[in-house]
């Protein structure tokens, strides 16, 4: 029969057991990512060994290319904003919209 004292024995097994639980699992965890550090830093250390063996050379650049000028130019041929098209698109509207007063419900 479920008695207070018999209720209570359960929780306090299940609190206990669950502690134990966490605490192994945490430990396991813990020990997972110090190994993964490692071996990330490891890779690292050998990466920068190699750098420093094997310098990379420079890469000679284009001398009529300019990062900033090419990223403000509109490369579309179809912008909408063509001068040939009258600087309207087929899909604008010639009139602004206007939205109709009254009620809606109406």
């Amino acid at each position: 029969m479920n008695t207070v004292r018999s209720v209570g024995y359960g929780w306090g097994v299940l609190i206990v057991a669950g502690g134990g639980a966490y605490y192994f699992a945490k430990k396991s965890i813990n020990k997972d990512r110090a190994e993964r550090a490692e071996a990330d830093n490891k890779r690292r250390m050998q990466m920068r060994e190699l750098q420093n063996r094997y310098p990379i050379p420079p890469q000679k650049q284009d001398a009529h290319a300019n990062p900033s000028k090419e990223a403000t130019e509109d490369m579309s041929p179809a912008s909408g904003h063509a001068p040939e098209s009258g600087g309207h698109s087929p899909f604008e509207s010639s009139a602004p919209y206007r939205s109709k007063k009254g009620d809606r419900f109406s």
